[in-house]
């Protein structure tokens, strides 16, 4: 597949500058001192100047000559929507739809003057491979902000990918090197390393990695990216591991569903073997830094990714067809405090029984004279959570769909929800496994459930130095055979003096005391407790 679709171009030129003089020239008289406004006129310049009748080689020097500004411009920006909570706010939704047009608009041009070799223009012939490797790097970029504001990449993106690399193989170029120091990775890479790059940054899974965990993925894939090949026919070598691949489709690997119209292979078997030497480096105990992986994660945490990411590329998860229309809808209930009062849990500005005998006897008062407990009926738990689409049902983990503009709640990965599939059915709590926006803004949540039956505990916190006390939502897991453990908001304990417990309804004072961490999510630390007699 060597053909992409452009916008057509006219004599009459709009954008602000027709070749690289006039585009220095423009740039040194524009405020870059203002990121944002900056990246707005970018993309309004390129995308007039890719309308623009222009020679070829004249079109590639012009971007060239603005190159270095839209990388630091994109990079400036970038802060505005990185791991920031889903769904974005609108302003930081708008950053981020200006850097990832100005990403696809600088692909675009590049394409033109690709194309142009394809048609065997000989002014822009000798840059053929430079101009290729552009456009890789253009879609990286905007491959790269849309999994750091997690987002779905947008249409089209992987029809550009494969047509430049059935073109580099038409040159007869996909392994020839090329510097180029702006990405910030390794000083040069070959065409098919950086192809391969953004099918082994998508079989990793993005929207289930923490910051930490992207960031070292991202570092150890520039490294072996070469390691990696794209091959006509399948390795058959037992214990191979090949990716078939249909470069005529608008997806990154072929979907089964038939046969490739053009088929091709991506090997993993290199960077598979770089895995598993470090895996075994690491366990026999040399450290991170020593094998080049960083130092944004311990020995125990790289060695537990280098072995997800092994699994992800021996079975990669193809997902091809779309989420039915005709899903069930079920209760779903985020953020740290509404889960609490959807469990049941009474205002946390109430002052705490003074003793458990007191809210015993309260207890029998109530079901004496109304014959039940009289809850408070500050809110009504129906009102707290929102209506959410149950996609998929798996062993422990749910698959859910919320439509644009149906909720107000932002979540961030591994934060807590509490959910109820029917109202017979009992509520559970889950972590937020996988978290992203697709293009229609509806937001897409892998969940996991916690083992056990969840009960609202209130957390007594005398916090560090001067002893104010505060208190908590809080929650206990109790599972069928007798072991329990506590949910509190992150970075609690490591401001307490100490932590005293209340049964989350009544609040009676509890024996519970905190042993140790057993996870920490992006708004929860799950603890090992004992209870004292």
């Amino acid at each position: 597949m060597t053909w992409f679709s452009l916008p057509l171009t006219q004599a009459d030129n709009k954008a602000a500058f027709f070749d690289s003089d006039s585009a220095a020239l423009w740039l040194a008289g524009q405020p870059q001192a203002n990121a944002p406004a900056m990246l707005a006129e970018l993309v309004v310049q390129i995308q007039a100047f890719n309308c623009f009748v222009a020679a070829p080689r004249v079109r590639f020097k012009t971007l060239e000559a603005l190159r270095k500004t839209i990388f630091a411009v994109s990079g400036e920006c970038q802060r505005r929507y990185e791991y920031k909570p889903l769904p974005l706010q609108p302003a930081e939704q708008a950053a981020l739809d200006l850097a990832l047009q100005l990403w696809r608009a600088c692909a675009v041009s590049y394409l033109h003057c690709l194309s142009a070799c394809l048609d065997g223009d000989a002014s822009i012939a000798p840059y053929r491979v430079l101009v290729a490797h552009r456009v890789l790097s253009c879609l990286r970029m905007e491959q790269m902000n849309c999994y750091l504001a997690g987002t779905e990449l947008a249409e089209g993106f992987w029809c550009y990918l494969h047509a430049v690399l059935a073109s580099a193989e038409q040159f007869g170029v996909a392994r020839e090197p090329v510097e180029d120091r702006l990405l910030g990775e390794t000083s040069e890479s070959t065409l098919s390393g950086q192809y391969c790059m953004v099918l082994l940054l998508h079989l990793a899974r993005p929207f289930t990695l923490s910051r930490a965990q992207f960031a070292a993925v991202t570092r150890w894939f520039a490294r072996w990216r070469e390691q990696a090949a794209v091959l006509s026919e399948p390795d058959e070598r037992p214990k191979s591991r090949c990716i078939a691949l249909d470069l005529s489709q608008d997806q990154p690997l072929h979907d089964n569903l038939g046969m490739a119209r053009v088929g091709c292979w991506l090997s993993v078997n290199g960077v598979l073997r770089k895995m598993r030497e470090r895996v075994e480096l690491l366990a026999a105990g040399e450290s991170p830094e020593s094998l080049k992986l960083g130092s944004g994660l311990s020995s125990e945490a790289c060695i537990e990714l280098l072995n997800t990411l092994s699994e992800y590329l021996k079975y990669p998860k193809i997902t091809t067809a779309n989420i039915p229309g005709d899903t069930p809808s079920i209760a779903v209930a985020a953020g740290l405090e509404t889960v609490y009062r959807f469990l049941g849990g009474t205002r946390l500005k109430e002052a705490v029984a003074p003793n458990s005998s007191f809210a015993s006897r309260l207890s029998h008062e109530q079901i004496a004279l109304f014959g039940h407990v009289a809850r408070d009926t500050w809110e009504s738990s129906e009102k707290l959570a929102e209506q959410w689409q149950l996609a998929r049902l798996k062993p422990g983990k749910l698959e859910l769909i919320r439509a644009a503009g149906s909720g107000n709640v932002r979540l961030v990965l591994r934060s807590l929800l509490a959910i109820q599939l029917s109202q017979n059915e009992h509520r559970s709590l889950a972590l937020v496994s996988s978290l992203h926006v697709r293009c229609d803004g509806s937001l897409c949540v892998t969940a996991s459930l916690f083992p056990g039956t969840p009960e609202p505990l209130l957390a007594e916190l005398r916090e560090k130095p001067v002893g104010k006390v505060s208190r908590h939502p809080a929650f206990i897991l109790t599972q069928d055979n007798g072991d329990s453990s506590v949910l509190l908001p992150v970075g609690l304990q490591a401001r307490a003096l100490s932590i005293r417990f209340h049964e989350g309804r009544d609040q009676s004072p509890l024996g519970l005391r905190l042993l140790s961490l057993i996870e920490r999510g992006g708004d929860n630390e799950r603890w090992s407790i004992a209870v004292d007699g």
